[in-house]
């Protein structure tokens, strides 16, 4: 190509901003130049390390290196790019472990992306968001029936350490296979052994297919533990603008406030309200505004934060899980007063609280457990006062029978998430009061085999409640009737040992 006249060719010419490195402390680099660098731009810094901009004045700029940084030295030349930094995303990496930057890190071969989207999104806009109206089954009869979640919702799930969070939500992941969700597990600041725990979890049950495992564990540098939920947000928002539903378990935003305390120190920020950034508030705000219910402009998609993080001694009025609280649809709380009693999910209903997930709800589900959680409060106040008197009413009677039914029926084991056809069983039979007159055995056997008896007696009423989702006067019958076979066989089995006891005296008595 050439001016018009004239023979000189015209070349097109590319600028590009340089600076040099002032100053290196372990991950961050201090830049002079730069003049017109945005908060989250790369920086290539040669040798390939690359860089993102955290943060500037008027004469420096800071980086947070991302590689090695022992490969960089005083003075430097580095260049600014012109581009957010992006990560690659694509289905090929269902059943795959990442890192933050979305290198593969399991033993299997590299993944082609299909694209690169940018870590550091703007959450949806609200004319982007249709409204919180589709239920999200988690397997764990406690949430589903009392404190329910929607797609596209922000939900925290919130106890001391070893209370059982984690399995809470890895049954939530578990619980999605064969419903068209994809589901990203983000294990940040983890033991590689509780992210193995996890990893074999999902390999038994076959929800790795669905599944992509990001991972910065605790020896993994600050930075990428920093990036790591930015880039699982990135990954969701791929496949919810292809209209997919997907699952983001961030396990946990506790760790990730520590690690951003870190980094904030090598930033050189001052310290707030307990020694965590001012920014702390803005940095979790930024990730949890990316969950949503996208319209059909956006792709119709959905993206659910199951957000976890740990309190000490049970304290809801600790900083981060203040802050976090604030930020979410409310939380469901484990209770280490309940795990210590055996409570299996030790989870405490009068705490735990959704507050969009009641619309989208299942309609069974709802009538069934209106009362639940008011009767399972009167039970414990009456559990309290029964420890300081001996005699009881017998309307007390009556609230502690329900109550203890209500306990007993929502026992549930650890990586066991239940149908709903299954919840709805269990459900009716405590809305019937089949099982306040029976002792903890026999409630345990009912739980246990309440399921099986109906896939074998009447598997098209369970075909009927997964489907219609509704309580009509088929399904009512159904139900009623399948309890009554059940008591009575229940009742057959048990008297026909004492028959044969009875018989073994006479004949041994003759």
């Amino acid at each position: 190509m050439s001016s018009l006249g004239s023979g000189i060719p015209i070349f097109k010419m590319k600028f590009a901003e340089t600076g040099k490195i002032r100053d290196i402390k372990k991950i961050i680099a201090r830049i002079e130049g730069l003049p017109s660098c945005l908060f989250g731009q790369l920086v290539d810094m040669g040798d390939g390390v690359r860089g993102i901009v955290m943060g500037f004045d008027e004469s420096e700029v800071l980086v947070l290196v991302l590689g090695d940084e022992t490969k960089l030295k005083m003075g430097k030349e580095v260049i600014g790019v012109n581009e957010p930094f992006t990560i690659p995303v694509g289905e090929r990496f269902l059943g795959r472990m990442v890192d933050a930057l979305g290198e593969v890190r399991d033993a299997g071969p590299p993944v082609m992306a299909a694209e690169q989207m940018p870590v550091f999104k703007p959450s949806p806009g609200i004319t982007d968001r249709s409204i919180v109206d589709e239920y999200l089954p988690t397997g764990t009869k406690i949430i589903d029936v009392m404190i329910p979640i929607g797609k596209g919702q922000r939900q925290l799930i919130i106890g001391d350490r070893m209370s059982g969070k984690t399995v809470v939500a890895v049954d939530a992941i578990v619980n999605q296979k064969g419903k068209d969700t994809v589901c990203i597990y983000c294990c940040m600041g983890k033991s590689m052994s509780a992210m193995e725990k996890a990893v074999s979890t999902f390999k038994e049950t076959g929800a790795l297919d669905y599944t992509i495992m990001m991972i910065a564990l605790d020896n993994a540098p600050v930075g990428e533990q920093y990036l790591l939920p930015y880039a699982a947000a990135s990954t969701a928002d791929y496949f919810a603008e292809k209209g997919k539903d997907v699952l983001v378990v961030f396990d946990d935003l506790t760790k990730h406030a520590w690690a951003y305390r870190q980094l904030s120190l090598l930033l050189e920020r001052p310290p707030g309200r307990e020694a965590y950034p001012g920014d702390i508030f803005y940095i979790h705000t930024q990730l949890m505004e990316r969950a949503g219910n996208l319209n059909e402009q956006r792709g119709g998609g959905s993206v659910t934060f199951l957000g976890l993080a740990e309190t000490l001694e049970g304290d809801l009025t600790g900083y981060i899980p203040s802050n976090l609280i604030s930020m979410c649809d409310w939380l469901v709380f484990l209770s280490a007063t309940l795990f210590g009693e055996g409570l299996r999910p030790a989870i405490d209903f009068s705490l735990s609280v959704s507050i969009v997930g009641g619309r989208a709800q299942p309609q069974i589900l709802r009538k069934l457990g209106a009362d639940m959680r008011v009767q399972y409060a009167q039970y414990a106040d009456v559990a309290k006062l029964s420890k300081l008197q001996t005699n009881m009413s017998g309307e007390a009677e009556q609230v502690m029978r329900r109550g203890e039914a209500i306990v007993s029926v929502l026992q549930q084991d650890q990586f066991k998430p239940v149908s709903l056809a299954e919840e709805v069983l269990l459900i009716y039979a405590i809305h019937e009061g089949r099982l306040d007159g029976l002792d903890d055995a026999a409630r345990a056997a009912f739980r246990a085999n309440i399921y099986a008896y109906a896939k074998e007696k009447n598997a098209n009423l369970l075909a009927q409640i997964e489907e219609q989702q509704e309580l009509t006067s088929e399904i009512e019958k159904g139900m009623t009737d399948l309890l009554e076979d059940y008591f009575a066989a229940s009742a057959a089995t048990a008297a026909a040992p004492e028959t044969e006891k009875l018989g073994e005296a006479d004949a041994s008595a003759s």
